[in-house]
This record gives C-alpha cells, structure tokens and sequence, in this order.
C-alpha cells in the first residue's frame, strides 16, 4: 500500500473574499450624539483617495484646533473643514451609507428650502463686485451651506474618520509642533525630509503630512526670528 501526501485543500473563493473584506472594511461601533448607535461598516480609504480629497492635516497645533480657536471663525473656514469630513464619510460609509444617513435624518423640505437660498444667493453674487456687501452674501451663504451639509453629529462623524483614516493605527496624534520644527531643523542640516527624524507607525499619509506641515512650520518660526532680531536692533 503506498502512502502519499494528503491533497491539500484548495480554498473555497468565499473564504478569500472574507478576508479581504475584513482587510478593507472596519465594524465601528459610533455614538450619535453621545448615544450608542450600533455597529457601522466603514472602509479604510487608500492612500489615492485621501489625496482626491484635498489638503488637510491631523497634526494638531494651535492654528489647526478649531474647537479651541480663540479668534472668530470664518464660515468658510468651517465649510472647508465641514466638507472635508463630509467627503471622507461618504467615500468610508459602507453599511448604512452616508446617503441612507441624509435620508433618514435630514429634513427634506427644510433641505430644499436652504438649496433653494443658496442657489438665490450664488445667482446674486455673479452680478456683485468684491467688497462689504459681496462679503457678507457669501457668509451667509456659507452658512446655509454648513446648515444644510452637516446634518451628522460631531461624534459619529469623528468616529468614522477616525476608522477611514486609520487615525488610532498610527501615531500620528502623537506628533507636536515643537517635534516638527526639530524634525525640520535636521532635515535642513542633513539634506533629509522632516519624517525621517520623527519616528513611530505612519501611513503614506501621515508621512506626507509631517514633512508639508514640519516646512510650514519651520518658515514661520525662521520668519518669526527675523522679525524678533530685527525689533532688537531697533528696526534696523
């Protein structure tokens, strides 16, 4: 009798399928405005498609906290931040998605009123010059358009950014102003990029965002150094 190698088992498709969803989605549980709301399928974005989003950085520093921002904010300044995290959540939601979301809580006349204001507002602006006036129309505007977009709660929304981003995956939270500007300070010395003297886990995102805000940072701390040796030569 001859003994052999037992066949292995080829994999049924499903099984494969499986795993790569699990590679791809997340099961998140998220509050809605401090309650619990039940288990959300969220899917980690790739690094292409956070590009496709536009300009924005997790690194927190004085400039970039805008719940403790202590000037006034300029409603286009919270409709950027605003339409940001409503880009992200519609790209992540996976079940429910963000367009079952809209539906089940947004208030379809109110909706419809406020678009209708807005498209007023905008066909008022093409026929205005730049200056107070035009200022002030776009403001409110800006706001219809915030009132009308962010109809998600902070707390859900940050929840499913957090999982779309990979954002406690990595390190990232954990980068200061002060870790940047050093990071910049060699980097100029060593001919290197910023993120190579900031060590931790980082996405191809995270690394983009050290270096473009570590330079950033650097020229205004240089800039602010000139200005303070000027003063101290008495404006010389």
């Amino acid at each position: 009798m001859m003994f052999g190698r037992r066949p292995r088992k080829q994999e049924q498709p499903q099984g494969v399928l499986n795993r790569i969803d699990a590679a791809e989605h997340r099961l998140v549980a998220l509050p809605w405005k401090g309650l619990p709301c039940g288990i959300v399928k969220v899917r980690r974005l790739s690094d292409l498609e956070i590009q496709a989003i536009g300009n924005f950085s997790l690194i927190e520093s004085d400039s970039y906290k805008w719940s403790k921002a202590k000037i006034k904010t300029q409603w286009s300044e919270v409709l950027t931040y605003a339409q940001k995290n409503i880009c992200i959540c519609k790209a992540a939601l996976v079940a429910p998605t963000y367009d079952d979301i809209f539906a089940a809580v947004g208030n379809r006349t109110f909706n419809a009123e406020v678009k209708a204001q807005i498209q007023h507002i905008n066909g008022l602006l093409d026929d205005m010059s730049p200056g107070p006036a035009r200022s002030e129309a776009e403001g409110i505007r800006d706001a219809l358009i915030v009132a009308w977009e962010v109809v998600l709660p902070e707390d859900f929304v940050a929840g499913v950014v957090q999982a779309a981003l990979g954002i406690n995956e990595t390190d990232i939270k954990k980068v200061t102003e002060d870790m940047l500007y050093q990071a910049a300070v060699l980097a100029e010395r060593g001919g290197k990029a910023p993120h190579e003297y900031i060590h931790g886990v980082f996405s191809d995102f995270n690394v983009r965002d050290i270096d473009n805000r570590a330079w950033i940072i650097y020229d205004e701390r240089v800039e602010e150094l000139r200005e303070e040796a000027k003063r101290n030569r008495g404006g010389r």
